[in-house]
């Protein structure tokens, strides 16, 4: 019999079917979401409400950090870059509000106010967190009886 193991590579924190790895490295939108690329990934997409808490749980990613979700091809049209629809939304109160003529075409999460999301300009230079699904990692053959 083989048996499939799924994980997640070292450094690589896994919940609920993905894995997720944080970065202090304070970059642009674009620049986070090409770096999460070349690790397989995309900014992280929070789909559910215990996807929110394990964000904002004690011991987890404590720092203003940018999200996957954006307007950036359509402005109020919100969309996660790794191609999931907009489930879930946890948006501080008053937003989106594209305050700045300029655009606000991305979004952050505020981890200290319950994980709430603001619309923010795509160049500013916040943390992020990468999201990736689980891999099949380990074949073992297990002998029949």
């Amino acid at each position: 019999m083989i048996v499939v193991m799924m994980r997640c590579e070292p450094s690589w924190d896994k919940f609920h079917g993905f894995c997720y790895r944080h970065f202090s490295q304070r970059l642009s939108w674009e620049v986070a979401e090409q770096h999460c690329r070349m690790l397989g990934a995309h900014l992280v997409s929070i789909m559910t409400p215990e996807d929110m808490m394990f964000y904002c749980s004690p011991g987890n990613y404590k720092e203003y950090q940018w999200t996957g979700l954006n307007d950036k091809t359509i402005e109020d049209d919100f969309r996660w870059s790794d191609g999931n629809p907009l489930l879930y939304e946890n948006w501080y109160r008053g937003q989106p509000d594209s305050y700045f003529l300029s655009g606000e075409d991305c979004v952050v999460m505020v981890w200290h106010d319950d994980g709430r999301w603001s619309d923010v300009p795509c160049n500013y230079h916040l943390s992020y967190t990468c999201k990736k699904v689980e891999k099949a990692c380990q074949v073992c053959w297990e002998p029949q009886p």
